[in-house]
């Protein structure tokens, strides 16, 4: 039987995203009050009613100064930006779909994405433009069709040629053959299986999604369950990428929604951020794991004041029981504010969050391990290889179900058939258990296939050991067939051996989970912007080292 969310289903409206955001009026909120805030320059900020009219004002400019059409696909090649939202929304406005990239893309990686999504429109800033014009160069695209966030430089004009033109209002959906037929955003998987895809949203993915995480991630789930505890008005800090699933759907649409205020940082940089919390009085952070192991690990934390921070909300990877509970510690030094991490599950074929923890809510029992239980209007399924169902509390790969999942990957018939089933059920590639609870626990990826020991577990042992600053472990291959795991490391200090690391492992672990395919010292671990470990970099250069057999480490 499949597993059903034991939260409420709520009502999931028919509505286009503009029109949810923007007209759903919400009695109690003051849309004059700022809504996003640089942290950079705190006099310049956004508020709704001026989101709105910048919405209405990109949108209008598109249609007429860039020629956009409707279904034209925009991608904004961006850091987080003081713009970002009305960017997205604009382009929404004009009736066109919105993309992403991620900013730190090569000339390569940016042209398979404007390759793929077949983008005409690409918005900028002076970080990202080097990049973008040669690609514009390789595809014929006119320097007429380039915007610049941050102001023009050159021939490339600034988005403020597009705000000189009168707002003009969005198509309003109010059936749900328009609304989930309707793809508006491309958001592109992180690339670890080849080539990323582009992950077709709807107006109704973006809508029930939003509506299924709100009915949890608010304050007002933690006055239900706790009326007498005083909860503050959210203040969130922004540092996840805004083209990334998780930044665009919990700042730019829920926070939009919702009205909270929303501090964004353009260049991420750990003093920064633990200056930010200080100053702003931050109290709500979403996280991905490499933050959580500098909050864990970083001597500069205690420099700070954190203590206005109430809420870690922790996704993208697994995070290990030492470092969690090491990061809550670094928050609410000795536990006196009861201060606790949590942490959250999903991906961007369902729009973004799969599972997580009422606002309020923590994993006390498994030393912060699960995921929470399924969203609201989430089904799921764990199956075995033979796609038969396992028992609860064994582990299977999740197959879901629900409103937002995605529409299908763009202009890829053949990887959509292969990632849902004709009766609609995703298969994730994510390996699982469920216990009688509901609470989710991740245990690995599907796709290493042949290698029976989780890395995640790994990884968060070595990331206990004082002088393994980073960790991300593969399975190499054997002579015989097999695989074994191999760990890259980051170490702490100059000096720490191979040696002393697999002697620390074996007091630590069973013997078919040490590092019987070697150990290799690296200045960093290759990562996603949304601090997803990329296996697939460290597999390639496995490859080129290893010639088929099994490396040595270095010492």
């Amino acid at each position: 039987m499949p597993i059903k969310s034991l939260r409420p289903t709520p009502h999931f409206p028919t509505i286009d995203i503009l029109t949810w955001i923007f007209d759903e009026r919400n009695t109690q909120l003051d849309r004059s009050k700022p809504l996003f805030v640089s942290v950079a320059d705190p006099t310049r900020s956004i508020s709704n009613d001026e989101l709105r009219t910048l919405t209405q004002r990109i949108g209008h400019g598109l249609r007429e100064l860039a020629g956009v059409k409707d279904g034209d696909v925009v991608l904004c090649a961006s850091q987080n930006h003081l713009l970002y939202p009305a960017v997205l929304f604009g382009t929404i406005c004009a009736g066109a779909i919105f993309t992403g990239s991620n900013p730190s893309y090569t000339e390569y990686e940016l042209l398979h994405q404007l390759r793929d999504s077949g983008a005409r429109v690409v918005f900028a800033t002076a970080l990202t433009l080097p990049t973008v014009l040669a690609c514009a160069h390789e595809l014929s695209i006119p320097n007429e069709s380039i915007f610049l966030l941050d102001g023009p430089r050159g021939v490339i004009r600034g988005i403020e040629a597009l705000l000189q033109y009168e707002g003009r209002d969005w198509s309003r959906l109010n059936t749900f053959r328009k609304a989930s037929s309707t793809t508006v955003v491309l958001t592109y998987s992180s690339g670890t299986t080849g080539l990323s895809k582009g992950c077709e949203l709807t107006h109704w993915n973006l809508v029930s999604h939003g509506v299924s995480s709100i009915s949890s991630l608010e304050p007002s789930c933690g006055e239900k369950r706790n009326p007498y505890k005083n909860h503050a008005e959210p203040v969130y800090l922004a540092f996840l990428p805004f083209f990334h699933a998780y930044g665009m759907t919990l700042f730019l649409i829920n926070n939009s929604r919702m009205g909270h205020l929303t501090y964004v940082v353009e260049k991420f940089a750990f003093p920064t951020i633990l200056q930010a919390i200080q100053n702003y009085r931050i109290n709500h952070l979403v996280m991905a794991p490499p933050v959580a192991v500098l909050l864990a690990k970083s001597p500069i934390v205690k420099d700070y004041d954190l203590s206005s921070v109430t809420s870690i909300m922790c996704g993208a990877a697994p995070l290990g029981t030492e470092i969690a509970l090491a990061a809550e510690n670094a928050v609410d030094p000795g536990g006196r504010r009861n201060f606790k991490l949590c942490q959250a599950w999903g991906m961007s074929e369902i729009t973004a969050v799969i599972s997580n923890f009422d606002y309020g809510d923590w994993d006390e029992e498994t030393g912060r391990l699960s995921v929470g239980q399924l969203g609201a209007g989430i089904q799921a399924m764990i199956v075995d290889d033979d796609e038969n169902e396992v028992a609860t509390g064994e582990s299977g790969e999740v197959w879901l179900r629900a409103p937002f999942v995605f529409k299908g990957y763009w202009k890829n018939e053949k990887a959509t058939r292969e990632a849902v089933t004709a009766d609609g059920w995703l298969r994730t590639g994510d390996v699982a258990r469920v216990n009688d609870r509901g609470m989710f626990y991740i245990v690995d990826r599907k796709k290493v296939k042949g290698f029976q020991v989780a890395p995640a577990e790994i990884e968060a042992t070595l990331l206990t050991n004082p002088d393994v600053a980073d960790a991300a472990v593969i399975g190499v291959p054997r002579r015989d067939g097999g695989e074994e795991p191999r760990a890259y490391i980051v170490r702490t200090k100059p000096g720490v051996t191979a040696t002393a690391i697999h002697a620390w492992v074996a007091q630590r672990l069973i013997a078919y989970k040490h590092l019987t395919g070697g150990i290799q010292f690296i200045d960093a671990i290759p990562k996603s912007a949304s601090g997803k470990i990329l296996r697939r970099v460290l597999r390639d250069r496995a490859a080129k080292t290893d010639n088929g057999g099994t490396a040595i480490a270095r010492l």
